[in-house]
């Protein structure tokens, strides 16, 4: 009777300790997503004007990040690979966030054009691939079903970071906003241990990797198509603000954090939504919808209300490319490809397409052409949405491949463990 009311006792308490074990991870990749966002937050939108004020030109900023991109192109995939060989995604992971701080922090350092045009590339060959990684290793520690709201809380921390950038830069200008944005992430360090170590267990690292369905590729070509028409917001879209539509840093500031904080309540939600709308359709929706946010954006006059409420119904369509991305990546992937093909849709793709539009996008700004710039950019996103329509047949098959592979690496696993 006292051994039987012990082991139940000693049950609960581990049952206990399990519950708050998750309950504490969650808590801590919630602060991580919401520190790094915010430090993107302070960075992204105020790079460009940063770099702008110290002497740059628009033609050479678009060139910086065709270069950043083609370092990427480069780097990515084989520092990807080393981490595959020891296991060691987690010290990857580690490691370029300490990089994109220390590069963050060296930017505001020097005031000299080659050695800040070092550091951008530094931070820009590091902080994609970084987001890439966190998002694969918080799917494989804690599922698809807890990912949504975790992310959410990266746009809040973005959200919090540029609402506030108007009056951080009254006080100390750009460069205490990078300051701050490498603070926040060297917080952010000390927790990543929290992660699991891989991405994929050492059994399923030593498979040959498959040949990649055709579907994939199908999927690849319309995220580039989304990216190239990405690539005149990622740089200019603030600049755009100030030069033609006459906003202010604080409204740069409140524009921004309204994009951050009109995601959060949609990417809460995006598990219902996922019940009545499969993830290729939300993905395509989301893709269509920011192609209708750039055509609208060559269309303003002035940063006032309509700005505001495009900004704002931008959220769903963000949440509904941002998620839907990263899920259907999972859904067509070999769990031995899974990792490596997010690193491909987050950081290769939108490389490419930086590479192809950098200048371009520099030179066309230069030339006074932005408007013109943003409605190419919705033409091109357009195309990768209708690629996701007439692909569906492909996607189909290609997730009937991966539960298939997912069952039969299971039974080979319980033959194993029989033995």
């Amino acid at each position: 009777m006292n051994i039987s009311h012990s082991l139940s006792r000693a049950r609960e308490h581990v049952f206990g300790q399990l519950v708050t074990s998750q309950s504490n991870s969650i808590a801590i990749q919630t602060a991580i997503y919401l520190l790094t966002y915010a430090a993107r937050g302070f960075y992204a939108p105020f790079i460009a004007l940063y770099l702008l004020s110290m002497g740059f030109t628009p033609t050479e900023l678009g060139l910086l990040v065709g270069v950043s991109a083609a370092v990427r192109l480069v780097f990515t995939p084989w520092i990807n690979a080393q981490a595959d060989k020891r296991g060691a995604h987690r010290k990857l992971l580690g490691g370029m966030i300490g990089v994109t701080t220390a590069a963050t922090l060296g930017v505001v350092g020097i005031g000299f054009k080659p050695w800040q045009a070092l550091m951008y590339l530094a931070r820009d060959t590091t902080d994609v691939p970084s987001a890439a990684l966190m998002a694969q290793l918080s799917i494989i520690g804690r599922g698809q079903g807890v990912y949504g709201k975790v992310r959410a809380m990266g746009s809040l921390g973005w959200g919090i970071a540029t609402i506030s950038a108007g009056w951080f830069i009254s006080i100390g200008g750009y460069a205490l906003l990078m300051l701050l944005s490498g603070l926040l992430n060297l917080i952010v360090l000390p927790l990543l241990k929290i992660f699991p170590e891989r991405t994929v267990e050492r059994t399923e690292r030593v498979e040959k990797p498959p040949k990649r369905h055709k579907a994939f590729w199908l999927l690849m070509a319309a995220n580039l198509c989304f990216y190239i028409g990405m690539n005149a917001l990622i740089v200019f879209l603030w600049a755009y603000y100030k030069d033609y539509l006459g906003a202010d840093d604080a409204m740069v500031g409140l524009i921004a954090a309204l994009m951050g904080l009109s995601e959060i309540p949609w990417m809460l939600v995006m598990n219902r939504i996922y019940k009545r709308v499969p993830v290729r359709l939300a993905l395509m929706l989301g893709i269509a919808g920011q192609a209708m946010f750039f055509l609208a954006l060559s269309m303003l006059t002035d940063s006032g209300f309509l700005a505001i409420g495009l900004s704002i119904a931008r959220g769903l369509f963000y949440s509904f490319q941002n998620i839907s991305l990263t899920l259907m990546v999972n859904q067509i992937s070999h769990p031995v490809n899974a990792a490596t093909n997010q690193a491909i849709a987050w950081v290769t793709v939108p490389g490419i397409a930086a590479v192809l539009m950098g200048p371009i996008s520099g030179w066309m700004y230069d030339q006074g052409q932005a408007r013109l710039l943003f409605m190419f950019s919705a033409g091109i996103a357009l195309m990768g949405s209708l690629l996701l329509v007439i692909g569906r047949d492909w996607f189909r098959q290609a997730e009937e491949r991966r539960l298939q592979a997912e069952a039969e690496r299971a039974a080979a696993l319980a033959v194993v463990v029989t033995e």
